[in-house]
């Protein structure tokens, strides 16, 4: 605990089973970290601090995507205005071309406020109508836009996502 108050890290304790599942949190304990309003869990073992430490120091300094579950995905578009979501196959190729391009955007989309995650869930994508991954959607006051530009150009992709932000347009309803 005094290693995290060091890296200015907060711990809160939560002892609602129904608004840890929420969270998606289906084991208790558990330790999730929140970075801009984003959770993220840890999947390792709680009782070996120095991992839990070194895990925490990684989460702080590493800037990249946040993966998500489906109900944090679900939090996440309720709380926020701006939420931009790559729905994606981690053990496809393409996916992981685009993942390594988007990661490039990720602090410029921090910076404008807009949330940046990435789920890997064909249920969830089914939900929302993707029949072809990777496919990013920006979630506008929880209303989806699809990109349809080309993901592995991250810089239009940016110029997207900020001008949706800006201009407020109504989505084409298909």
């Amino acid at each position: 605990d005094d290693e995290c108050d060091t890296l200015g890290i907060t711990f809160v304790k939560l002892d609602n089973v129904e608004e840890a599942k929420e969270y998606g949190i289906e084991k208790i304990p558990s330790l999730m970290y929140f970075e801009n309003g984003i959770p993220t869990i840890y999947e390792g073992n709680l009782e070996d601090e120095d991992k839990v430490l070194a895990w925490l120091e990684r989460q702080q300094k590493s800037d990249e995507i946040e993966d998500i579950t489906d109900e944090m995905l679900d939090m996440i578009i309720s709380k926020m205005s701006h939420v931009a979501v790559l729905f994606y196959d981690k053990d496809q190729k393409k996916s992981q071309k685009v993942l390594q391009e988007l990661e490039n955007i990720d602090d410029e989309c921090d910076q404008n406020n807009i949330a940046f995650v990435k789920i890997d869930n064909d249920a969830e994508a089914k939900e929302y109508g993707i029949d072809t991954l990777p496919t990013l959607i920006l979630f506008e006051r929880r209303i989806p836009h699809v990109y349809e530009g080309d993901l592995t150009k991250e810089e239009e992709l940016l110029s997207w996502l900020i001008h949706q932000k800006r201009h407020s347009e109504i989505p084409e309803v298909t």
